[in-house]
This record gives C-alpha cells, structure tokens and sequence, in this order.
C-alpha cells in the first residue's frame, strides 16, 4: 500500500473509526477465545471437555454463514454490527459473572456464553465486509480492504498474548477486557455516519435463491469449489495442532503466558505475511499460491510435533500464521473476481460455512485424539494429513495459471472491480 493511499484512507474518519472499534473488539474476542479452553482445562483437568468448549465458540460457524451472509446482503449493515456487540457484551459479562463466583464445573455455563461470541461473530464478520465497502470510495477501498485483512492477524497477536498473560494474573480478567473491547467497538459505532444499507434488495426471487446463490457462485467455480474443501480438512489439523501446543506446552511445567506467546506467534506471522502476499498475488495465480502454501503448512509442522522448545515452536507457528493470510489474500482476490458483488456475502458465506465450519469439528475432535492417542502419534498423523492435502490439491482444482494470465471476471455491471 502506497504512502498516498495510507494517508487518504486514515483521512477518512468513519472508516478509521469504524477498524479501530472492530479491530478492538476482535482483540478482546480473541484474548476470551484462548481463556475459554485454558479455564476448563484448569478447572477440570479434561481435554474433552476443553475441546467442548472449543467447539461451542466455533459451532456458529457451522450453522449461522448462509443466513449472515443473507443479512450481509440485505440488512442495515451498522445495525447489524451494533447488535452483534451487544450481544458480544452480555456473554462476555456473563463470562466474569461465572468465573468470577467461582461456581463449580462450569464447563457448559462457559460453552453457553461461547457460543453466543461465537454467532455474534459470525454475523460481525460477514456484514463488516459490507461495511467497509460503504465508508469508502473505490479509490479508497485498496488501502480499506488491506487493513481490514490485517484485523485478525494483530488481533492473535494482541489477544492470545494478553489473554494468556491475563488468565496467568486473574482467571476473569481476559473476560473484563473482552467486555469492555464490545463497549469500545459499539462506542465508535454510534457516531459513524453514512449510509449502511443494503445496495440490492431484490437480487434474489426467492427464498430458495436467497440460500442457493452463494452457495452456486463457489461450487460452479472449480477452484473456489476444491479449494474450500481442503481449506475445510486443513483447518481441522490446524486447531487439533492449536490443543496439541496447548498440552504439550502445560505439560513442560513453563509459565502460562508461554501459550500465549507461541499462539500468539501466528499473528505475527501473519502481520508479515500481508507484506509480501501482495507481490506473491500479483507475480503468481490464485492457484499456484495456494498449493505451494499447502506444502508450506505440511514442512512447518514437522518441527511443531516434534518440539517443545518454545523458540522453536514460535519460529513456526508464526511461519504458520505468514501462510495464512498469504492464502486469505490468493483466494479472496480470487472470490472478488469471479463472484458479483450482491452475491459475496452469501458466496463467503458458504465458503466459510466449510472452512470456519471444519475449525469447530477441529476443536471438537482434537480433545479425543489426543486423550485416546496422545500428542506424539496424533501429531505424526497430522503432519500426514496435511502432506495428503497438499498432494490433492496440485491435483485438484483445475490447471495452474500462467503468471500474468488474466482471470475471469464476474461482469462489471453487476460486480464493480474493488481494485
């Protein structure tokens, strides 16, 4: 991003006003998000159970994409971001009131206020995309959607870190920071202006074309169809390689901020990873990122399973963090392509209901793989799995693209180029 256009874009109150509330909120949501299975682990012991609870902040992801992106689509995008909030804030203050009382197992009082995040979350996400789109001008939205992609990568950085620190001093603390997080964010929000609603209300002539138009953009899209899938499978090793880190690193007996820091890795990696994904895009297809990051992943977590050296599993995990968002950047640029505009939310929405679907069955699983295996041999059969991905997807999804080689677009009168 160019200097001219960072200063144009910080120019424009409401859209700075609108990521420094989102982007703080995600801070604090990320900060709960590790407490959440950290907490149970301590107060139960149970490995199951964490990944229960794991699963309750992910289980949205399974349930509530298609209809957010519905409400992305043709709902008051501010609206829908204040409720989201809103609703954020009564879990997290729900949160401090369990752990605060001390009651006993309070494994499904957590999984509760989890999965109220977790849909806050969901809805949040996709009607922010929106969002961002109508707080700035095309020449504008180069440097917004550069930034927006930068929220989740500080966000684990700043969230895990602190959440970890935080949970180390006072076990409600992460979830007092995760509640006033929510207030900042709906502080910003109350004083943007603009106009925040729907551009299309009659895209779709049926309920039925409602639910099915996202869902057709990816699966008529070989790329697009075959990478969700095995974006899906390797988000699963992922967040079992997340529990994996967790247990091994507890059972070294090293402080628990330790976690933090090695999870929190990734965000880094990701921060840096945003640095170079722009030039990788532009000098390499969609396709040829996304299979060599692939075989990335699988050569990174060698050295994760085999080490509990916390310099070691921080040079990788924020290797980890750096391809993803490598990845995030290939295949939304990709998505915005091919995808007309009134369409995205619902498209992302059915991409994600695979990918950030499979995070939740991760979480799920995770806990009983490595309580029936252990970590030494579940850690060898992840690194298995993902090699297996990366063979299926050189494969897979159509033929590589030439560097330079144009990609379709979806036509501009129903889909404006966002640069």
């Amino acid at each position: 991003m160019s200097g001219r256009r960072s200063q144009a874009i910080f120019g424009n109150r409401d859209f700075v006003l609108l990521w420094f509330g989102n982007a703080t909120s995600l801070i604090g949501l990320f900060g709960a998000r590790i407490t959440y299975p950290l907490l149970v682990l301590a107060s139960t012991g149970s490995p199951a159970l964490a990944g229960w609870v794991g699963f309750a902040i992910s289980l949205p992801s399974l349930l509530f994409q298609i209809p957010a992106g519905i409400v992305a689509d043709y709902a008051d995008r501010r609206r829908t971001l204040i409720g989201c909030q809103l609703a954020g804030l009564a879990a997290a203050g729900a949160a401090v009131l369990v752990v605060g009382c001390g009651l006993p197992n309070p494994a499904l009082l957590l999984a509760i206020t989890a999965f109220v995040e977790g849909t806050a979350y969901v809805f949040f996400s996709l009607s922010e995309l929106g969002a961002v789109r109508d707080v700035v001008t095309v020449e504008q939205r180069p440097g917004a959607f550069s930034l927006f992609e930068a929220e989740q990568p500080i966000a684990t950085v700043v969230g895990r870190a602190t959440g970890a620190a935080m949970f180390g001093a006072l076990r409600w603390l992460p979830f007092v920071a995760d509640a006033a997080s929510y207030a900042v964010s709906l502080a910003t929000l109350s004083v943007i202006r603009g106009d925040f609603s729907a551009r299309d209300r009659h895209g779709a002539s049926s309920r039925r074309g409602l639910l099915l138009d996202g869902v057709r953009a990816v699966w008529t899209e070989p790329f697009l169809r075959v990478s969700t899938l095995i974006s899906g499978l390797s988000n699963m090793v992922i967040q079992i390689v997340i529990l994996l880190l967790i247990l091994r690193l507890g059972s070294t007996g090293r402080p628990t901020w330790t976690v933090g820091v090695v999870l929190g890795a990734a965000g880094v990696g990701g921060v840096l990873g945003s640095f170079v994904a722009a030039r990788l895009t532009a000098r390499y297809s969609a396709r040829t990122v996304y299979r060599g990051s692939l075989f990335g992943w699988t050569v990174l977590l060698v050295p994760i399973v085999l080490s509990t050296n916390p310099v070691v599993l921080v040079a990788c995990w924020c290797g980890v963090g750096a391809v993803g968002t490598v990845v995030n950047v290939a295949l939304t640029l990709f998505r915005v392509r091919v995808i007309p505009e009134q369409t995205l939310g619902r498209a992302v929405g059915a991409a994600n209901l695979v990918t950030d679907g499979a995070v939740a069955l991760g979480a799920l699983l995770a806990g009983y793989l490595l309580s029936a295996f252990g970590t030494t041999a579940t850690g060898s059969a992840l690194v298995c799995a993902m090699l297996v991905l990366a063979i299926g997807a050189h494969y897979l999804g159509g033929p590589t693209q030439r560097a330079g080689e144009s990609i379709p677009e979806a036509s501009t009168a129903d889909s404006p180029h966002r640069g």
